[in-house]
């Protein structure tokens, strides 16, 4: 296996573990927030289900325009998705997109920049190991909520 077919097999695993963790919640407590200035795990998953969708030009075009402006009407519209089984769905539909993506791509294609309007500098590997790292992030966030409602 190489490290292309690893980060594809771990994205791939990654949801199962996200959604395991959401699913342990009770259903009420989905949009719990631990304190105001804090993320319930419904807006983390909303976020991980629509963000591909939303960046997808980081991939193809390999460059990203950002706002204020698009950021509070992507907040908006991923609101509207409040069911666990549509959150999942549209993760596992979204993530096999960048998968079949990523298998068109060369090692060269790998290692080309892409303009971010976040500090630092990024290849095209960096962003598309970032949907991995991001469903794990969450996890563990999740699971943190899942601990603090068992407290």
């Amino acid at each position: 296996m190489n490290a292309f077919e690893l980060l594809t097999r771990l994205t791939e695993n990654q949801i199962d573990s996200l959604f395991r963790a959401a699913s342990a919640l009770p259903a009420d407590k989905l949009d719990w927030q631990p304190s105001a200035n804090t993320r319930s795990a419904l807006d983390q998953l909303q976020e991980v289900a629509t963000a591909l969708d939303v960046f997808w030009a980081s991939f193809t075009e390999r460059k990203i325009e950002w706002s204020d402006e698009m950021f509070a009407e992507w907040k908006e519209s991923r609101s509207k998705i409040t069911s666990l089984a549509e959150l999942e769905s549209k993760t596992r539909e979204s993530t096999k997109k960048l998968v079949e993506f990523m298998k068109g791509l060369s090692a060269e294609d790998l290692t080309k920049p892409v303009e971010l309007p976040f500090p630092g500098s990024y290849t095209l590997a960096d962003v598309l190991a970032y949907h991995y790292w991001n469903m794990s992030y969450h996890e563990g966030q999740i699971t943190m909520i899942g601990m603090l409602l068992q407290a």
